[in-house]
């Protein structure tokens, strides 16, 4: 992946999918961010490789040597597609948050594409907090059990503010591609004016 961001110009760093999830949690966690993450990380999906392991290793003795070949290539080549395809939606989630004029501004965003060590995880202050917040919302649910604070009118509001939300950034989204397009036809009359002019 190359990216304009970095500080430094020509390094590398390695990342393992729970690296990926981390960079995801912390972008859901921010307020400031809700509704923006581009698509949800994808789970890592090596059932099926790790059953044919499993066949593999219990049939080493009653396989054939081709048999066991042929049954360790296909595990090989259906190990390698599956890793082709979480490495491939990883590059496009990465890519969407470079892209998003909000989100690649993200501080976690940034120490995950330039700190050459592993990227944090949460550590133990964190873990405890996360614990006493359960805690504490635990207490609450067993405290206010019977009552519930739940408004539809302010539901309503935000469920409309949403929809209103989506139709104008589509809209505009649309309006800015159809002023391009007549920039650009303006540009090629232009062109078309001045080159006939010489005639």
């Amino acid at each position: 992946l190359q990216t304009k961001l970095p500080k430094s110009p020509d390094f590398s760093v390695t990342r393992l999918h729970e690296d990926f999830i981390w960079l995801h949690d912390s972008l859901i966690e921010t307020e400031d961010y809700a509704g923006l993450i581009p698509q949800q990380n994808p789970a890592q999906d090596f059932d099926g490789p790790r059953e044919k392991m499993q066949k593999l290793g219990e049939g080493e003795g009653s396989m054939t040597k081709d048999e066991f070949s042929k049954m360790k290539q296909e595990l090989e080549a259906e190990y390698l597609a599956v890793y082709k395809k979480t490495v491939a939606v990883h590059e496009v989630f990465l890519q969407r948050i470079a892209s998003h004029p909000i989100l690649c501004k993200d501080t976690n965003f940034h120490i995950f594409l330039e700190i050459t060590k592993i990227v944090r995880r949460k550590n133990i202050k964190e873990m405890f907090g996360v614990f006493f917040k359960s805690m504490v919302k635990s207490a609450d649910e067993v405290l206010f059990c019977g009552v519930k604070e739940v408004d539809e009118f302010f539901d309503q509001e935000k469920t409309f503010l949403v929809n209103y939300y989506n139709r104008i950034k589509d809209s505009c989204a649309k309006a800015d591609r159809m002023t391009r397009t007549h920039k650009s036809m303006c540009a090629w009359n232009t062109i078309i004016l001045c080159h006939f002019s010489l005639f």
